[in-house]
């Protein structure tokens, strides 16, 4: 079995995962990152997308996350990010109907439209689909 290091996923609202991985894949600002155990330390930003843990050599988790940051250090990791759900808790028909919606008011580009709010919005509906796809 492959070493393992620390995670732990807290949000404004409470703590959302804590557990043992033996690699994480996380989609961080440049692009998605691959974590093992003895990475270098890190502190990088987080984009919506799907946060994939390897629990051991046997089992994945997937979990849909918002923005936020990620430190790495000591053979820990902390993430603080605005939202996290686990792939089998995602309801899939309300995140379709969040990313029509949003996908909508893009395309109207009314004169009152909050772009950033509104992308962000598409960005994590589909990552919330993306993750149920892949449990």
């Amino acid at each position: 079995m492959s070493k393992a290091f620390k995670i732990t996923i807290v949000t404004a609202e409470r703590q959302a995962y804590e557990g043992e991985a033996v690699s994480v894949i996380l989609p961080g600002i440049s692009g998605y990152l691959g974590v093992l155990a003895n990475h270098a330390p890190l502190v990088t930003a987080l984009v919506p997308g799907v946060l994939t843990i390897r629990t051991d050599d046997s089992n994945t988790e997937y979990l849909a996350i918002g923005t936020g940051f990620v430190e790495i250090a000591n053979n820990a990791m902390s993430i603080m990010c605005d939202s996290c759900e686990k792939a089998v808790d995602i309801d899939v028909g309300r995140a379709e109907n969040a990313r029509d919606r949003a996908a909508k008011r893009l395309a109207e580009n009314g004169s009152d439209l909050d772009k950033p709010r509104a992308q962000m919005s598409l960005d994590r509906a589909r990552a919330r689909i993306q993750a149920n796809l892949m449990k």
